[in-house]
């Protein structure tokens, strides 16, 4: 039985009597059937028309074998399907004609009913071949697709290992304190170092999409695929905020954003970059198309920081036999508030005292530690602080004002 896909057929005999019966039974909606007589018009129809099965005459007055025909129709589309159809079988003059590209041979003495069953069920065929074609087209495209991100994923993994090694050679001047030395908030090698971290993160969830896209799941490709594009997109752009930022430009990009997609974009990258974890993510988002004038991306940038410091931390504590991560927002007298947290043992004094000090360096390894996110936090106004809750959780809660 057809299927949806609709086919153009055409039929070329000299005998209009024969022409009605295949048109007779061909008929179908999804079938547009084109009668002609003569070669020369068989080969126009083939020029005008997106034939995908010609049915030729053996013998025409003017090709007695029909090859002159079918050889044209070859040149002009080869993608055509061909099946000749002849009063008198010959088995040597068929095996030339299927040589030359014909899919088959159809005697025209045979039953029509059986002649119905046949054509339709090589109809069938066609499409099963054309079905198959196009895939693996789309299937190369794909995979030319796929190479040329993984290839610009590997350039910015390239670069992204140059701008550590700059990163790690930084030259601190901020105090010095127990060994360490500290950025204050303000120094640029601070935000040197948090716009490596920054394009670390999209190249962690761009891996992430990659690896789910190459999986042989049900996963919805489409949506894999627009995640890798904005995740791309926003290589290049984190770049161009934290350039505005040095030079001091961040007030001509204050732009509002919904609040509410922009936590919903933080849960889904955090949730990509916790894919190969064991815990849990919980998402508690009550704001209602509620906006905030934003400098850059510097607020998603730094509450993606704090949600990746989270999952990293996460650990089974206490009452939590699983680790969790947790991420809320609401409202509450005139303040937006949002709680990013993890379960997880409390921290140590000496951490807490260092916690939002800045950028520490310490044996030759550099820590992002939540300096900016401080920072971002406050250059919108708002205020940060931990919390412990429930003798299991190590919340940072956001205030943020309403207005």
């Amino acid at each position: 039985m057809i299927q949806d896909t609709r086919f153009n057929v055409l039929i070329a005999d000299d005998e209009p009597r024969f022409c009605e019966i295949l048109e007779d039974l061909l008929a179908h909606d999804n079938i547009n059937l084109y009668s002609v007589h003569t070669p020369e018009n068989a080969l126009r129809a083939i020029l005008n028309y997106d034939i995908h099965l010609a049915l030729l005459d053996k013998r025409f007055p003017t090709d007695h074998e029909g090859v002159q025909t079918l050889r044209r129709v070859k040149e002009l589309k080869p993608e055509t399907e061909v099946i000749m159809m002849t009063a008198y079988p010959d088995a040597e003059s068929n095996l030339d004609a299927v040589a030359l590209g014909a899919y088959c041979y159809l005697p025209k003495t045979m039953d029509y009913e059986k002649m119905q069953v046949v054509l339709l069920r090589l109809l069938n065929l066609i499409q099963q071949k054309r079905q198959n074609t196009s895939l693996l087209i789309e299937l190369e495209e794909r995979n030319k697709w796929l190479e040329s991100i993984s290839n610009t994923v590997k350039n910015w993994n390239e670069k992204l290992v140059r701008r550590v090694k700059i990163a790690e050679n930084i030259d601190f001047l901020g105090q010095e304190e127990d060994g360490e030395k500290f950025l204050p908030p303000d120094n640029i090698e601070l935000f040197s170092v948090a716009l490596v971290h920054e394009l670390n993160n999209r190249l962690q969830i761009i891996n992430a999409v990659m690896t789910d896209l190459t999986d042989e799941s049900d996963m919805d490709k489409a949506e894999l695929i627009k995640e890798l594009e904005d995740a791309i997109g926003q290589l290049s752009e984190i770049t161009v905020n934290y350039s505005q930022i040095f030079v001091g430009a961040e007030s001509k990009k204050k732009t509002p954003a919904n609040l509410e997609l922009m936590l919903n974009y933080v849960f889904k990258s955090a949730w990509r970059l916790a894919q190969s974890k064991n815990l849990q993510i919980i998402r508690q988002i009550a704001l209602k198309n509620r906006e905030i004038v934003c400098l850059s991306r510097l607020l998603s940038d730094a509450l993606l920081n704090i949600m990746k410091n989270a999952i990293e931390a996460a650990k089974p504590y206490g009452t939590e036999e699983v680790a969790k991560v947790l991420l809320q927002a609401y409202e509450m007298n005139s303040e937006i508030v949002i709680e990013i947290g993890n379960t997880g043992a409390p921290l140590a004094e000496d951490v807490l005292k260092k916690l939002f000090i800045g950028m520490s360096q310490k044996e030759g390894h550099i820590g992002v530690g939540l300096c900016l996110a401080r920072y971002a936090i406050e250059k919108h106004a708002g205020k940060m602080e931990l919390l412990r809750k429930n003798d299991c959780w190590n919340i940072f809660q956001i205030r943020l004002p309403g207005n």
